[in-house]
Order: C-alpha cells, then structure tokens, then sequence
C-alpha cells in the first residue's frame, strides 16, 4: 500500500479547534449547571439530573438506554447539528457512561459483573467501546462543536518513584480508562469550592488548622499533588466555575498567541 504522505502534507502554524474540556468534581460543585451555560448545548443525560436546567438532552438514563443508545445519539447530532443549533455536546456523565458500557460487555459474554471476564479482559473491552464512543466525540469536533465531559471525583493513591506515596483527586472511572481520557482531553479541570485553612487553635504545642470554605466554585487548569488538572491552552489558574469564562479565557490567550506569531 502506498502512502500518499508528500511535503504539501505539512501543516504550519497554529490551528486552533474546538475544545475538549473534562470537568470532574464532587458531588453538588455546579458541573452540570456549568455545561447548561454553554452555547447551543446538547446533552447525553446518563445520570438524569438535567431536569432542573433548560436544555436539550438526550434523556440515556435508567435501565433501558444501552451503550449503543449514546453512540445513536451521536449520529443523530451529526446528521442534524444545524438543524438543531448544536454547537456543544455534554456527557453527563463519565462514570454513568461508564457503566453503560459494563452493561454491554456483561450481556455480549453472558456474565452478571465484568470481574468475572478473567485476566481484567472486561475492562479492555470497555475500553476499546469507550474509544468507539470518543471517535464519534472526535467526529462532532471536526464539525465545530465544543465537547465537554462531566464526572464525579474519587481519591486515589499514587506511587511514585520520586516521592513518598500521596493521594489525589482524580476522575472516578477505572484506571484502564482514566489515563485513555486524561490523554484525550486538551483540558482536565477540577472543579471544587474555594477553600483556605486557617490555624484554629494548638493541642499540645503543635498547631492546629481547620478548613474555611468561601462558598466560592472555583476550577483548577493546572495539576497539583492533591489533584490532576491540565490545560494545553495558556489559561491562568483557578478560575471562576464559568463555562463564558472559560471560554473568554480561551479566546484571549489564542489572540495573544496569534499575536505574538
């Protein structure tokens, strides 16, 4: 098979896209209400806790919507995008899509828990449906259409070689997918409510400090020990829990960097 690769293939500059923004967080943070900001927004709703917000939504919830019901879902948005004004899609969220697709290896190979598929087997098929699922994302992008994931955060330990062991917060799907989606995203936001310690009191010669929440939403765009974060756009960190802000945020550094080339 010949390639059909020559130097007119060369691409030369920057070529700035839609995004692909992840946002995970706990529980009650305003991830969702964050995504219904967004322009033109579309919905796959896995966790059924859109009804509060007006938007559009594929309702894929409950027992009955199946893991190929989303990947429809997609199709039918790629066909009838300008129809419906379609300019962002939002998975809400990661770790309900996640069991979807359990669902689906557990039926195909007539077992009732994907640990029972020997060697993590059910996990690399989930994995590679997941990877269907995010070509199809990848399909609505080159439309022009902003995507962004929702999950729920989970602490996880980290062993690393360099450091003692420490924990984090991370997206809660299991790490066979977790690394594919950390990759795939261009931004890891971990959204929480702004918080400070302050030195309440001392007990025995050593002080003691309590955490202080300012009721502020705030999300982080760069990693830290306590949390995996990360922006291939030049955005400062944190920011307010604002889909328009991040978004304006986004377009100023483009400038900036169309500017400067």
């Amino acid at each position: 098979m010949t390639s059909e690769i020559t130097l007119d293939s060369i691409v030369k500059g920057k070529q700035p896209k839609p995004v692909r923004a992840l946002i995970y967080g706990g529980i009650g943070v305003g991830k969702t209400h964050l995504a219904s900001k967004a322009d033109g927004v579309m919905f796959l709703d896995y966790e059924g806790g859109k009804g509060e917000f007006d938007a559009p939504s594929f309702p894929l919830h409950g027992k009955e919507p199946t893991f190929e019901d989303g990947l429809q879902s997609l199709r039918v948005i790629y066909d009838n995008h300008k129809k419906l004004g379609v300019k962002t899609v939002c998975v809400d969220s990661l770790d309900w899509l996640e069991k979807k697709a359990w669902e689906a290896i557990c039926k195909e190979h007539s077992v009732d828990s994907i640990e029972k598929l020997p060697f993590g087997k059910g996990y690399q098929f989930s994995l590679s449906l997941f990877q269907r699922f995010l070509a199809g994302l990848d399909s609505l992008r080159a439309m022009g259409m902003d995507i962004i994931l929702l999950a729920h955060s989970q602490i996880v330990r980290v062993e690393s070689p360099i450091l003692d062991p420490y924990d984090t917060y991370t997206i809660k799907v299991h790490k066979h997918l977790r690394g594919t989606l950390l990759e795939w995203s261009d931004l890891v936001l971990f959204a929480e409510f702004e918080t400070f310690t302050r030195k309440a009191s001392e007990k025995f010669g050593q002080a003691v400090y309590k955490g202080t929440s300012t009721g502020k939403r705030i999300m982080h765009t760069t990693g830290a020990a306590g949390f995996e974060a990360k922006s291939r756009i030049n955005i400062p960190s944190p920011l307010p829990l604002d889909w328009k802000v991040l978004k304006d945020e986004i377009s100023k550094s483009r400038k900036g960097e169309q500017n400067e080339s």
